[in-house]
């Protein structure tokens, strides 16, 4: 049986997805944990994400988290798309429940612990623009001024967590909604045992 096909069609694809993914923690991690920061944001909540890029492309995902477990759900197309990172394994599953595939491949941590190996923005300053409401949301709008980064971000007021970020070029957008904070189900982040399981990964070389 050919696998070629199904896991190189897929690696394209799951380039825009861990591409927003990795643009969100690094945000919301990375700077959130400076001083000062405008909001709280814990390492165990739900989210339904949507990712605008250049005012014409969008991406819709529900992200689960629960400390170093991540997993994304997005729909492509007619087909469901569920990436699972587990930084404790140094494993990503790409999971497509339609053809009851799981593709697995290496995870490769750049040693950063507290946010899954995405690079923080150090010295961040953070100054208040005003308010605004969104989507029926009181929020505070900051601007995030990094040394790399520059940012608007919204701040929910009553649950202090961030409705939405835009990039100062104006190209990216994350929205975040029906955010609920708390432990997530273990079996989130389980590949599905039934599922035939194709290996993406390279063996490592003889050093």
């Amino acid at each position: 049986m050919d696998h070629c096909s199904p896991g190189a069609s897929v690696q394209v694809r799951i380039v825009g997805l861990l591409a927003a993914l990795l643009f969100l923690f690094g945000t919301f991690r990375g700077w959130g944990e400076q001083a000062r920061e405008p909001y709280t944001l814990g390492n165990q909540f739900s989210v339904i994400q949507t990712t605008q890029v250049d005012g014409g492309v969008t991406i819709v995902q529900h992200l689960y988290r629960d400390g170093d477990k991540l997993r994304l759900e997005s729909q492509q197309g007619p087909e469901t798309e569920i990436i699972l990172l587990r930084k404790d394994q140094k494993k990503v599953y790409t999971i497509l429940p339609a053809r009851k595939l799981v593709l697995e491949s290496s995870y490769r941590d750049t040693g950063s612990a507290a946010n899954l190996g995405i690079p923080k923005e150090a010295g961040a300053s953070w100054v208040l623009e005003g308010k605004e409401t969104i989507r029926g949301h009181a929020c505070a709008k900051y601007r995030m001024k990094g040394s790399q980064k520059d940012a608007y971000i919204w701040v929910e007021e009553a649950g202090k967590f961030p409705l939405r970020v835009a990039l100062m070029d104006g190209r990216t957008v994350v929205d975040w909604d029906q955010y609920q904070a708390g432990p997530q189900a273990a079996a989130l982040f389980e590949p599905p045992a039934d599922y035939q399981k194709i290996s993406m990964s390279l063996p490592e070389r003889p050093r």
